[in-house]
């Protein structure tokens, strides 16, 4: 269906972003959406059926400027790439996309996560379509990453759950820290406490963030 001549396309999805963050999945209407986008109701259920497509159109944009879909886009990688260090990257990528993106309200995806529930339906089998996908891409990296290991890290392997710890903290923290260097601190040493190998890693690769000042304790507000 073609979009109508009366709005700008993307005009209508940032505003339509904006009212989604400000309020959630669940605490958005159509009512709320249509004024914000400032375009007629009927308009809005021809372009975009419903408050859930809507959603799932704003979050296909967000996630196309985040770095969880470029690491999902790049499948397996370059084979002689070396998977420690991206996943690093993905962490640093990250960070910087939640403080500069997030504005201090953190991760749509992950937001959605933890609003959702099953019996929201097709909206949170979308978010849960691309939480597998994501599943999946982190663990396959982290099987290249135990095959290098030439020797066993005495806190043991990094495992799935720990590393969806590391990036469900970020988003969490991100609320609070709007400063992209304390958040990539706070990362890496997660990392660090979880895994020798990267303790070491980022000891050598990382000493220009690792080398900061220790960062403040995080005051989260009541």
């Amino acid at each position: 269906m073609g979009r109508p001549k009366e709005f700008e396309y993307n005009i209508v999805i940032e505003s339509a972003t904006e009212c989604f963050w400000d309020s959630g999945v669940r605490g958005t209407s159509i009512s709320a959406l249509v004024a914000a986008m400032k375009i007629q109701r009927s308009s809005f259920y021809n372009s975009f059926g419903s408050r859930d497509e809507m959603y799932e159109r704003v979050l296909d944009t967000y996630l196309s400027q985040s770095p969880l879909e470029q690491f999902l886009l790049e499948e397996d990688g370059n084979p002689t790439d070396a998977p420690d260090l991206m996943l690093l990257d993905l962490i640093l990528d990250y960070c910087g996309f939640l403080v500069h993106q997030g504005h201090g309200r953190g991760c749509m995806f992950f937001n959605g996560l933890s609003e959702l529930r099953k019996e929201d339906g097709k909206v949170y089998e979308c978010l849960q379509d691309c939480y597998v996908r994501i599943c999946d891409r982190l663990s396959t990296l982290l099987d290249r990453i135990d095959d290098n290991s030439t020797q066993p890290d005495p806190l043991g392997r990094l495992d799935l759950n720990q590393l969806l710890m590391v990036l469900i903290g970020l988003n969490h923290y991100s609320k609070q820290v709007q400063d992209e260097d304390l958040l990539v601190r706070l990362g890496l040493d997660q990392l660090s406490a979880l895994s020798r190998h990267f303790a070491n890693l980022i000891e050598t690769k990382a000493h220009v963030v690792t080398q900061q000042a220790p960062p403040q304790p995080v005051r989260l507000e009541a």
